[in-house]
């Protein structure tokens, strides 16, 4: 008859079997047998942890891998050593209370583990090798210890655990998670979008990266890979909101360099993925990183008019999420509360990567007056809030902000500020400042409206920014604002010489932005016709003619019709002016047929009655 430590050691390897083989019930079963067993503390604790992972993993039994995490937890306590089990009780008990939500309960793992290592790393007698594997333990608990205060908005004090585990990697020769602690510092930097610190970040990252690739050799390197994808899409993020486009995209190549250079190591990262490397780590799904490299380059190439590419780049974005969302089982009809705790967070980052996409590609419908599919990639967004509304709470104000813009371009001037209101009403200050701005401008385009009204109500809603734009602000949110109050200067019924002279100036300033940094055509193109009312009333209609000129070949290559009708109604005044009645007759036709052509997709857009009309009223 068979001892109970034969029948122990013969559950155990059978255990370790089946979940081998993706048997998970079974394994959890030959666990369960175990712990019936009477068994040591240690042998209990690790069973207990052991059955914890597979429930956590692959069960919706969160609260029944709790118990035995907490039991485990006991248990090594009374132990004299075993620092490594203790530590991965700990790591597994956060775990559990992430999975539940309790944030509070679960920082207080990753802090007791963090103790535990100190004690053992300052400890002179550990070996050198029991010291590196506390310390690498130490910097995991810094990390998801600074992970727990982002999920609080505790930017400060997830930075200095990122500072902490990044410092204690460097000294114990940890490079690859010392670019991993500094990447999430980076990330933690880009919510509050602190040039500065940011600059700093990506530098000491690019340090410890080429550290990385001349010591070669890595144990995984498809990790490395991973930590070089996302160091350049980070890298991307910060030029895209600092406006520098004329790196990203530079005018005179038909392919930008960085799109390239992201699909290519997109490419590199997923066959190493595919040959089954096995990976300490994992930012987004195989799939959802693909997503967000098409995602970036239809950024890139949005701002330059190159519509079709964008387009074109992000249809293969949203194929690539709504491939992730399947595999990880959410259909057209799942809702939040249908989702389990092991597939919500990846879940989360796919649907938050789908609005995104949808927010770009309706950005391009509005600009090629694709009107009638704006509002079905608006109506899209919107369901997705409904369905999701806790994880995508967060993307409110920007799914307000693309209703508006909606809203706007179908004259609906007050469905648009209202939305704009909302968008304006995030804590994000991107968001914030475009939302006044917009809202502003619809005012000003909005008819019937007294001008000293209208400039009254929209310098209330700039505030602070119709005296001085901040420099601290992105390059794109500075243009629209020096847009926005110089437009609402120039509209004043009482502006005199000073304040047209200031708004001429802020209205260069945006066209210099616009034209240099941020490298967007429909933006120079709107400045242009803004300013060529200045250049008739300095007497310069050559240089009026100019910039209307200009501004109608950048919106029909975009084919804004919108931006055409109002170029082709600004020479219509210039040949008026000049006395060229041929031309004006001539123009008049085109002007007239592009009026009809505008009316026509605005006509089409309402046809869809029931979603154009959801558009509008959405949350308002």
């Amino acid at each position: 008859m068979a001892t109970a430590a034969e029948v122990q050691g013969t559950l155990q390897v059978l255990a370790s079997r089946l979940a081998a083989d993706g048997h998970f019930l079974k394994a959890i079963q030959c666990y369960t047998a175990i712990l019936g067993q009477s068994l040591l503390p240690a042998d209990e604790a690790t069973a207990r942890l052991q059955l914890a992972q597979l429930l956590l993993e692959h069960t919706h039994n969160v609260s029944d891998a709790k118990q035995h995490l907490q039991k485990a937890d006991l248990l090594v306590a009374q132990l004299p050593g075993q620092p490594l089990l203790k530590c991965e009780v700990l790591a597994q008990l956060g775990r559990a209370h992430k999975y539940l939500g309790e944030t509070p309960f679960q920082r207080q793992c990753y802090l007791k583990g963090l103790e535990l290592c100190k004690q053992h790393i300052s400890s002179s007698s550990n070996n050198s090798s029991n010291k590196r594997g506390m310390a690498e333990w130490a910097v995991y608990f810094h990390l998801h210890t600074a992970e727990s205060y982002t999920t609080e908005q505790d930017s400060l004090k997830a930075a200095e655990h990122a500072d902490a585990a990044a410092e204690l990697a460097q000294q114990q020769g940890l490079l690859e998670q010392q670019l991993l602690c500094i990447m999430f510092k980076l990330q933690v930097i880009m919510l509050s979008w602190d040039r500065k610190e940011a600059e700093q970040a990506v530098g000491a990252a690019a340090a410890v990266l080429q550290q990385l690739e001349q010591q070669g050799g890595a144990a995984s390197p498809a990790f490395v890979a991973l930590l070089k994808l996302q160091f350049t899409m980070l890298q991307v993020m910060l030029s895209i909101h600092a406006g520098n486009f004329e790196d990203l995209a530079p005018p005179n190549q038909n392919k930008s360099p960085i799109v390239a250079d992201l699909e290519a190591q997109c490419e590199s990262l997923l066959q190493l993925l595919g040959e089954q490397q096995q990976m300490p780590y994992r930012w987004l799904p195989a799939a959802a990183l693909g997503a967000l490299v098409q995602l970036l380059a239809a950024i890139i190439l949005k701002p330059g008019g190159k519509m079709k590419q964008a387009l074109l780049h992000i249809s293969r974005g949203l194929q690539l999420v709504d491939q992730q969302l399947a595999a990880l089982h959410v259909g057209p009809t799942t809702t939040e509360a249908s989702l389990d705790h092991i597939s919500t967070y990846e879940v989360r980052s796919c649907l938050v990567l789908r609005v995104l996409l949808l927010e770009v590609q309706q950005q391009l419908q509005l600009l090629s007056t694709s009107y009638a599919a704006a509002c079905q990639t608006a109506c899209e967004s919107i369901a997705l809030l409904q369905r999701f509304p806790g994880l995508l709470g967060g993307m409110r104000p920007s799914v307000h902000l693309a209703a508006g813009l909606y809203a706007q371009s179908m004259n609906a001037f007050n469905e648009a500020q209202a939305h704009y209101a909302k968008a304006a009403a995030s804590h994000d200050s991107h968001m914030r400042v475009c939302g006044q701005c917009m809202a502003a401008l619809c005012i000003l385009a909005q008819e019937g409206i007294p001008k000293a009204a209208s400039v009254s109500r929209g310098r209330e809603l700039l505030g602070e920014l119709v005296e001085s734009v901040d420099s601290r602000l992105g390059y794109a949110e500075r243009a629209v604002a020096n847009i926005a109050s110089g437009l609402l200067q120039l509209a004043a019924p009482d502006g005199g010489s000073v304040e047209k002279s200031d708004a001429k100036q802020r209205l260069s300033k945006a066209l210099k932005l616009a034209h240099g940094r941020l490298q967007n055509h429909q933006v120079v193109s709107q400045v242009l016709l803004f300013m060529a009312p200045l250049q008739i009333q300095n007497a310069d209609v050559a240089g009026a003619h100019s910039m209307v000129t200009s501004s109608f070949t950048l919106a029909k290559g975009a084919l804004d019709l919108p931006a055409q009708v109002a170029s082709l109604s600004m020479m219509q005044q210039l040949y008026h002016h000049s006395q060229q009645a041929d031309k004006a007759g001539q123009n008049a036709n085109y002007l007239l047929r592009k009026q009809e052509e505008l009316s026509a997709k605005i006509q089409e857009a309402e046809s869809a009655a029931q979603q154009h009309t959801l558009v509008l009223k959405w949350d308002l």
